[in-house]
């Protein structure tokens, strides 16, 4: 059930994660850019009145601009499906091959494959014997 869990994790969640940090970041880019842009026209317009371009220095730039950079940095670094898929699978491997039983398995194996092998060996020096009588 935890696979199923981590499958649903990697498929679901992640990239609406990484959708949902990229909107947020692109929201603050055009609200920063907009508010700029209003704060500097009014700030050439009414030079009584100030107040809008440091609200929008103070809030939109300054205090915002930290959860920004924060979305950015989550939506880029949250791999994609097809990565995840390969971390997925190259734990799976390892997993399998940190296994005691596979592990006895490949040592019988390899038991096997060089008696084979050495029989292989004295058959193919017996035939060459014989082919030079």
């Amino acid at each position: 059930m935890s696979l199923a869990l981590i499958v649903y994790l990697v498929f679901t969640a992640l990239p609406a994660i990484t959708t949902l940090t990229m909107v947020a970041f692109s929201c603050w880019a055009v609200m920063a850019f907009t508010g700029l842009m209003f704060g500097y026209l009014m700030k050439d317009g009414y030079p009584s009145e100030p107040a809008f371009w440091d609200f929008t220095m103070k809030t939109t730039i300054g205090k915002y601009m930290k959860w920004a950079i924060l979305c950015l940095l989550v939506s880029v670094l949250i791999p994609s499906k097809e990565v995840t898929a390969y971390m997925l699978g190259a734990y799976g491997v390892q997993t399998i091959a940190e296994n005691e039983k596979v592990q006895e398995l490949g040592a019988e194996g390899l038991d096997v494959l060089q008696s084979l092998m050495k029989k292989a060996k004295a058959e193919i020096e017996g035939e060459t014997l014989k082919e030079e009588n």
